[in-house]
């Protein structure tokens, strides 16, 4: 047999399993990456008085290893509203219904029913405007 099919031969039989490594380590980072994921449902959206901002209120669900939470943002009209990228000012445990009820373009209030069993976050200010709780 000769050198450079000898050669060949040992590749294509490292190659293989090292082919077949790969793609295994592939299925695994993507079936592993779906159990961290979590679910985003978008339950309102409370319009300022002039409908510049909107308080968008969210239930966020990641699986049994984390609380579901309730959660609020505030953005620009006209903004699209992402969890990845929008900050929250408020975070609490369960799925709650949120009450809001804009005071002026620079203020709002927050209540809860029913009320949260536990706050994560719970900002007074969100930008430029103020935020009161009941």
């Amino acid at each position: 047999m000769s050198r450079r099919r000898w050669i060949g031969i040992v590749v294509a039989a490292l190659a293989v399993p090292v082919a077949a490594g790969f793609v295994f380590v592939v299925a695994v980072d993507n079936l592993m990456s779906g159990f961290g994921a979590c679910r985003v449902v978008r339950q309102r959206a409370f319009a300022s008085p002039s409908g510049s901002k909107l308080v968008v209120v969210v239930w966020k669900s990641c699986g049994a290893t984390v609380p579901d939470s309730t959660q609020a943002s505030i953005i620009a009209r006209g903004r699209t509203f992402s969890p990845e990228s929008t900050p929250t000012f408020l975070s609490v445990r369960e799925h709650l219904d949120v009450v809001v009820a804009w005071s002026s373009e620079r203020a709002v209030r927050i209540g809860f029913i029913p009320g949260p069993d536990q706050i994560y976050k719970r900002d007074q200010r969100a930008g430029d405007v103020a935020i009161n709780y009941e």
